[in-house]
Formats: C-alpha cells, structure tokens, sequence
C-alpha cells in the first residue's frame, strides 16, 4: 500500500495536529468487575505494539497524550509507547471513558497551544464520530488499534471545531500488519 511507503512528515509545521487512537481488541472472556476494567486481548496487545511502532517509525508521535482511564485505553497506550519508545507527556482522564463528542471537543480546546501534536486515546463511538465532526462528515470505520490523524491549521486548539479539521489519514492494523 502506498500509505506504508510514505514519510508522513508535517507539511505545515504551525498546524496543529490531532491523532485519534481507539484501544485495542478487549478480552470479552476475561474475568473482570465492570466495562472500565476490561482488559486487551492478546491480538490488542499485538496491535498496539505494532501500531506504536509504525507511528515512531513514520514519525508521528504526540507531544502530549490524553487516555481514557479505562483500563484497556491504559494498557493500549502503554504497550505503543514501549515498544514505539514514545517519549510523550501523559494524562488519564475519567471524562474520557464514555465521554460524547461536545466533552472530548471541550477537553481539547482546553490543551496548552504550545502543543502541536495532541492525541486521545478512547472509544468507540467517540473516536469516529469526533472524526466525522471535525472534518466535514468524513464516515470512517475506525477498527480497534486504529489511528487517524488531523489536522487543523490553527494557532489555538480552541479553533479545533466542527468541520475545521482535515483527515489526513487513518491506519488500521488490518491493512498495516497483515
């Protein structure tokens, strides 16, 4: 796939640019007390490892990261960053956990405007309805371990709005790691 061979460098440096990555594949089978505590599967494992590899080497890492608390959320980001060696700043947020679109919205303008690379990590529907507010109605099916990025030219995270964003991409671990 061409996507794969391309070096997915900034083309405008004073953009600000918006990863979207929903968790990984949850283990239905495990044992655990609430929807908040499930755990990654052993393929979510896999595609998170890999997807964090893929993005440290395209060279799209985030310079501050907000999770879900969930604990798949949690897990998903942990093994990206270890095995992409991701050097980001890291928040957990609660809100984030079954959060709509109009919260996660709220919670982005809320970031520092030194930050040029901000991702979320979360959930389904979230993660592809955001998608679909911020660029146009863009209809994507966002897998699990996928990834889109944004992009907003903008100085201000406050100027992420509905229909101001462009897709740039989306990866999923189907297409990436057969």
């Amino acid at each position: 796939m061409v996507e794969q061979q391309r070096d997915f460098e900034d083309e405008e440096s004073s953009s600000k640019k918006l990863y979207i990555f929903r968790h990984g594949k949850s283990d239905w089978e495990a044992r655990f007390a609430s929807d908040h505590e499930r755990p990654l599967a052993t393929r979510g494992q896999y595609a998170a490892e890999n997807m964090g590899k893929h993005l440290a080497r395209i060279k799209q890492l985030p310079e501050l990261v907000l999770c879900s608390s969930s604990v798949r959320t949690k897990e998903t980001l942990a093994l990206a960053m270890e095995s992409g060696g991701w050097k980001a700043q890291v928040k957990y947020c609660r809100e984030l956990y079954l959060a709509s679109v109009e919260e996660t919205l709220e919670l982005i303008q809320k970031q520092d405007d030194a930050i040029q690379k901000l991702m979320i990590v979360a959930h389904e529907p979230m993660c592809s309805s955001l998608i679909a507010e911020l660029a146009m109605g863009a209809n994507v099916k966002f897998p699990t371990a996928s990834v889109a990025r944004l992009s907003f030219k903008a100085d201000s995270w406050r100027d992420a709005k509905a229909d101001r964003g462009r897709l740039d991409w989306l990866l999923t671990p189907k297409v990436l790691f057969k």
